[in-house]
């Protein structure tokens, strides 16, 4: 009959009880003010994460060559590679369950604190502080990671610099002359897209709509190396009302480098926001490049739905500058141009747009994107995304659009 070595059975059993008794030891420890006390210099993150940016500004030559060429093409890329995978907006799955998670902690440590038994009391209190100090490290981390994973873009050399245009300040004469060539165009382009049953512009499925703003990338990344990553596949919001309730009609996400858009607006902006989201992954962080990039990008594209969307959104843009500068012009062309296709669009637009404007939730987001927006360098905040208008102008000078009309500035 088989017998138990007692002495082998003893050991082991001694064996499994250690790992417990340490980590036992260790909770112990960590939940001791001696303990939470050294935790306090990590919350330095936070300031070191402040002063990332004005450690590279001033130096746009030195980020482009070292941040903006060399590594954040590298990072974006692998994880851009890796999220593409999913077919959903993983982004938008985190940014739902992280701060669930931290809030349902945080509630559940608070209810601890002020309803525990008064033996636990001391207890409660120093996991209470210690989960504070850990939310702390965590927005340090996270937010050093933003500017390592993309946000010293903001710092990089102009795109007027980098592709070589003459970005300054034009006569009404030509600001007329481009907007009403943009209008000629958008009323060409708008005989030709698909509508709905209310004869409003329409995309169809957004999934196969994204997929010609990547293609149009791609093939601007074959001339301009500017472009050379792999373009992806924007994805769309499922809770997209709540973007339209906040003003957001896209946002790119470093941590998954994800191009997300919501999709609740109408479609007239749809694909240009995609496009413009697009620019944010290629490594340009100013909204005004990338709301040139937007427009840029749909003249190497033959999709026909993108070039629409592209150029509408490069036409308001640049009608809205000619407003504030001379209105009866910008009434005169507008009347003789505009379909009555390009007017529903709008109109539709209008009616989106208005139904949401005085939302709580927008003012809060318009105010938080203006400060982290001046932060970064754009002086102008929120009014930076019309300065697309000197890039286009820019643009069509460099084509010379301008020289057979005698303009010269």
């Amino acid at each position: 009959m088989a017998k138990h070595n007692e002495t082998e059975y003893y050991q082991s059993s001694e064996s499994d009880h250690a790992p417990m008794h340490r980590r036992h030891r260790f909770s112990a420890r960590k939940y001791t003010w001696r303990y939470q006390l050294c935790r306090l210099p990590w919350l330095l993150l936070i300031v070191l994460g402040l002063m990332l940016p004005r450690m590279v500004d001033g130096n746009p030559a030195e980020v482009e060559r070292i941040y903006s060429r060399m590594i954040y093409p590298v990072v974006s890329g692998i994880i851009a590679a890796i999220t593409s995978i999913f077919p959903f907006s993983l982004a938008e799955t985190l940014i739902i369950i992280v701060p669930v998670v931290l809030v349902s902690v945080l509630i559940i440590r608070l209810l601890k604190l002020v309803f525990g038994k008064l033996s636990a009391r001391h207890h409660n209190r120093i996991r209470f502080f210690s989960f504070l100090i850990s939310l702390g490290i965590f927005a340090g981390v996270m937010l050093n990671l933003f500017y390592c994973m993309w946000g010293f873009n903001h710092y990089r050399l102009p795109a007027s610099e980098l592709l070589k245009l003459n970005s300054t300040e034009r006569s009404v004469e030509q600001l007329a002359a481009v907007y009403e060539e943009l209008a000629k165009q958008a009323a060409e382009l708008r005989a030709q897209v698909d509508e709905d049953d209310k004869g409003i512009y329409t995309i169809g499925d957004h999934d196969k709509a994204f997929e010609c703003v990547a293609q149009a990338y791609a093939n601007l990344g074959e001339q301009n190396d500017l472009f050379s990553s792999t373009a992806y596949r924007a994805k769309f919001v499922r809770l997209s009302e709540y973007m339209s309730r906040a003003g957001i009609a896209g946002i790119y996400i470093p941590y998954t480098a994800e191009m997300n858009v919501n999709v609740h607006q109408p479609d007239l902006y749809i694909l240009s926001g995609a496009a413009h989201e697009t620019a944010h992954y290629m490594g340009f962080a100013r909204e005004d490049e990338a709301n040139f990039f937007a427009y840029y990008v749909s003249l190497f594209s033959d999709d026909i739905a993108l070039k629409y969307s592209s150029t509408m959104h490069a036409l308001i843009n640049c009608g809205n500058k000619l407003y504030e500068k001379d209105s009866g012009l910008y009434f005169e062309i507008r009347e003789q141009i505009y379909t009555d296709g390009m007017n529903r669009d709008l109109n539709e637009y209008r009616m989106y747009y208005a139904a949401y404007e005085d939302e709580p939730a927008k003012q809060v987001s318009d105010s938080i994107n203006d400060a982290y927006l001046q932060y970064n360098g754009q002086d102008d905040g929120i009014q930076s995304y019309g300065r697309m208008v000197d890039l286009v102008l820019a643009y069509f000078e460099s084509i010379g659009f301008f020289e057979p009309m005698g303009f010269f500035d």
